[in-house]
């Protein structure tokens, strides 16, 4: 497999990838929020999409949320802003535009492609 440095890709995991997130920030003002579940249906560097039943309200300008998960046996625990809404029967997805600095970006991009060699039967 190739990848080149700067070319944007979108991982999306066969089987939904369970998370965790919590409120941090609303419209600019801390909060703190119990922990909610969910699952990670794609992941890129620079975003995510998510799907959990808990309904965060659409009138708010700025939410960010704090997603934790599990990728090859490193936990990742990441800042996001909620960028879309789209509900879905009992479910809700949302958009999650990821605030990652350059080490946590190049570390998601290695466990995301380890991720993939080993769902798809390659060896390092």
């Amino acid at each position: 497999m190739r990848f080149r440095r700067q070319e944007a890709f979108r991982y999306e995991f066969g089987q939904p990838l369970p998370c965790t997130f919590r409120l941090v920030r609303i419209d600019g003002r801390s909060v703190e929020s119990e922990e909610g579940r969910a699952h990670i249906h794609d992941i890129s560097p620079r975003g995510m999409k998510i799907e959990t039943w808990l309904h965060i309200p659409p009138e708010q300008q700025e939410i960010e949320i704090q997603v934790t998960f599990a990728l090859n046996d490193i936990v990742f625990r990441f800042l996001g802003m909620l960028v879309w809404q789209k509900p879905l029967a009992s479910h809700y997805y949302y958009g999650v535009r990821l605030m990652l600095s350059d080490v946590q970006e190049e570390m998601l991009v290695r466990e995301i492609k380890q991720h993939a060699a080993l769902r798809h039967g390659f060896r390092r």
